[in-house]
């Protein structure tokens, strides 16, 4: 009797753990459907102001609040003055990366809470329209308290987030479409999902920033969780040694970085150094069956990260008048991206495999 009912605990055990994984894995893809969602969004919204101005007469902050944004977070790493072109650029920066980061948070919550989704995304809109421009935006002091702007500037906003949401919803809504599910013999599914194209190209994204971040993600990420690479060609990714010395060099590669003499990232053993870590990558966190095409997609990314990231660099140092921000910024940037991406790629492995592991109940 004990031992069937130490049996039947550790059954309920192993179910709570696979549905705490589940639940992550699906709020991780939507999050990144969102942040997709969100992106597209802000475009289309945007683009409604631009047309649409004339029309309402809005009279905002001047200059606008995501420019005072960018402004404000100029002033943060001592750059006092920006030029015109740099604080409208910076502020269209602000517009889009807010609008990703709100697309996220909503396409996670949505994975939850269906509701949140009333209205094909108007509610969405108009709840972020409230949110942000009545109450967040004055309090933080780039705009003047809502009592003092006409009704027109106020339709104005609540059109505009209603757009954006309608749109972000929609946009989401499409990429979380679920087919059925239809499983190999080895456990894996059928065909080439979004993840299997995002993750991997998203690492090359990452490479293109910094060498040796990913594959040090992946490598911890692979030796600490797992990433299914036993009995493969990368299975000595598993080992720690494997992931110490990554980590290593990546933490060399931040130091060397921020020297004056170290050559471009464009130069030729930059971008194959990049290539091959975008390659390794993305093979790592592929799914069984697929890692020669993640491989490919990763060393895609790595060379296109390589080429943006570089020329974003060199724009923003000229613009805040330092490069020493813009390289910790990228710092960041590449170290979450790439945690991020190994973090879900050793859950959606262990989805997997919970999947497909005798049922113990039986």
């Amino acid at each position: 009797m004990l031992q069937q009912t130490t049996g039947v605990a550790g059954t309920d055990t192993a179910v709570q753990k696979r549905q705490a994984v589940d639940i992550t894995v699906t709020l991780a893809e939507g999050a990144a459907a969102g942040a997709v969602a969100g992106l597209a969004g802000s475009a289309v919204m945007e683009v409604f102001q631009t047309y649409s101005a004339a029309f309402f007469q809005p009279k905002g902050s001047n200059p606008p609040a995501t420019e005072q944004a960018a402004l404000r977070a100029a002033r943060l790493v001592g750059t006092t003055r920006l030029r015109r072109a740099d604080r409208e650029a910076g502020g269209q920066a602000v517009h889009y990366v807010f609008g990703t980061l709100t697309g996220a948070a909503y396409g996670a919550l949505a994975e939850k809470v269906p509701g949140v989704t009333r209205g094909r995304g108007l509610a969405f809109g108009l709840v972020s329209a409230l949110l942000i421009d009545q109450l967040a935006v004055p309090l933080l002091g780039f705009a003047k308290p809502p009592l003092r702007y006409t009704l027109r500037t106020h339709l104005y906003g609540f059109a505009s987030h209603a757009v954006f949401g309608i749109v972000t919803e929609a946009v989401r809504k499409s990429l979380r479409k679920r087919k059925p599910v239809l499983l190999e013999s080895a456990g894996a599914r059928s065909g080439i999902t979004l993840a299997d194209v995002s993750v991997p190209l998203l690492l090359g994204l990452a490479n293109g920033q910094r060498t040796f971040t990913p594959p040090a993600a992946v490598t911890i990420a692979a030796a600490s969780q797992g990433l299914g690479l036993q009995g493969t060609p990368l299975s000595f990714l598993t080992s720690k040694w494997t992931g110490a010395i990554m980590s290593a060099a990546a933490i060399g590669e931040y130091v060397a970085d921020k020297q004056p003499n170290t050559p471009a990232r464009i130069a030729a053993p930059g971008v194959a150094g990049r290539l091959i870590g975008g390659a390794l990558s993305g093979a790592a966190a592929a799914r069984p069956g697929r890692a020669l095409v993640a491989a490919g997609l990763g060393a895609a990314g790595a060379l296109l990260g390589t080429y943006i990231s570089y020329r974003a660099r060199m724009v923003l140092a000229r613009a805040v008048g330092r490069d020493a921000p813009v390289a910790f910024l990228e710092d960041a940037l590449s170290i979450a991206g790439s945690a991020a991406l190994a973090g879900y790629a050793a859950l959606r492995e262990s989805q997997r495999e919970a999947q497909h592991r005798p049922d113990l109940a039986a």
